[in-house]
């Protein structure tokens, strides 16, 4: 009985928080209305606009949770959304997100709100997960036919995509065969990898790092683990004195490079990143100590102006995710999991090949030209 009236408690706090807050933001409650300072008339919705549309989908995201007889407390939420890179009629949706803060308290700083990176067309969405139910309210704002003014219909006629779905770790590993039919069948329109393995991946205690480069990257998966794994190992194997260079040369190039381009901040327009795409042939001609390199770490030592390059390999460490399958999503998200646990040992996967001097007088940049190879520079590697 006590715990019976504990929840409705929470839930009538719940109920009264959202009516407050509501008040304050100037909503009113005619068919849960609210004002809006965008202009009906105008071609550019503008900020306010877009502001309001991410505090009712927060709010319709919130509702969708509680039906589910969860009470979605701020200090449990999570928002995630690509507002702000989806573009609608050729504007911006930046304010998107501070909607979305207002109503579920999520913010930057404490790592609870996530901006996941996307092309200018890809469908507008939000996602809020409840850390302490495990549902995740999902909903995807329809790309064409947007009202001039965001009140004058209910928050779902503007989606495409509305769906509530609880998808904690523990309860997807229980269910995998149901979950990989709802994934296949698009749970979270094309999002569902995303939505997944991002939320779990914060509720479980994500760190800055992480976040900054799945964002980049838009979506979690080990690929870019791999990447965060190696700019650990160079933190703590091969650092930089303040100010120095480093330059990053991939020679096998998946998901990690997101990884390194976002936390080295080594990216190609500051002549930071090179990539080249080797075959299994060029890499046959390697030295076999050295075959399995998968990048180049250049640092410069600001004093003598010597380049120095360290050869870097990765090497997947054995888990038992595979249980699931090899081709669930699930197993995907077993892996991230599994590692986050281990960016502080980026040793288990990340081995040093070999580390050089570069002649005096040359950069990474002369070894980066066309028809250049590095491997063939550093004498690793037959024409």
């Amino acid at each position: 009985m006590k715990g019976f009236i504990s929840g409705i408690s929470k839930r009538i706090s719940l109920i009264l928080g959202i009516v407050l807050l509501l008040g304050m933001m100037g909503f009113s409650f005619n068919g849960l209305a609210f004002a809006s300072d965008a202009d009906a008339n105008s071609a550019e919705k503008g900020y306010e606009y877009w502001r309001s549309l991410g505090s009712r989908t927060a709010i319709e995201a919130m509702g969708m949770i509680w039906q589910k007889g969860a009470a979605p407390l701020k200090s449990n939420l999570i928002a995630m959304t690509n507002a702000g890179f989806a573009e609608i009629d050729g504007e911006g949706t930046l304010g998107m997100i501070d909607g979305l803060a207002d109503v579920t308290g999520c913010r930057r700083g404490n790592r609870t709100l996530i901006e996941i990176h996307a092309r200018y067309d890809d469908p507008l969405w939000c996602g809020v997960y409840d850390m302490k139910s495990g549902y995740c309210a999902y909903l995807e704002i329809q790309r064409a036919d947007l009202p001039d003014a965001v009140d004058t219909v209910p928050i779902t006629a503007l989606c495409s995509v509305t769906v509530v779905e609880k998808i904690d770790a523990a309860h997807l590993y229980a269910n995998v065969e149901v979950y990989d039919e709802k994934f296949k069948n698009k749970l979270f329109g094309s999002n569902s990898f995303r939505i997944v393995t991002i939320a779990n991946a914060v509720a479980q205690g994500a760190p800055a790092a992480a976040i900054k480069a799945f964002e980049y990257h838009d979506h979690y998966c080990p690929g870019v683990t791999s990447g965060i794994l190696m700019v650990n190992y160079v933190k703590k194997h091969f650092p930089q004195t303040p100010g120095g260079k480093y330059f990053i040369q991939s020679l096998q190039p998946w998901c990690k490079e997101d990884a390194l381009m976002t936390l080295m901040n080594a990216t190609p327009g500051k002549k930071g990143y090179d990539v080249l795409y080797t075959t299994e042939a060029d890499r046959k001609k390697w030295k076999e100590a050295v075959r399995e390199t998968a990048t180049l770490v250049y640092r410069e030592d600001r004093e003598t102006k010597r380049w120095e390059v360290l050869l870097l390999g990765f090497q997947w460490e054995g888990t038992d995710c595979d249980r699931f399958g090899k081709k669930s999503l699930i197993t995907k998200l077993c892996m991230d999991l599994w590692y986050l646990e281990k960016l502080n040992t980026p040793e288990i996967c990340i081995k040093a090949l070999g580390r050089f001097s570069l002649p005096e007088g040359v950069t990474p940049l002369d070894w980066a030209r066309p028809g250049m190879d590095p491997m063939v520079q550093l004498g690793l590697s037959v024409k």
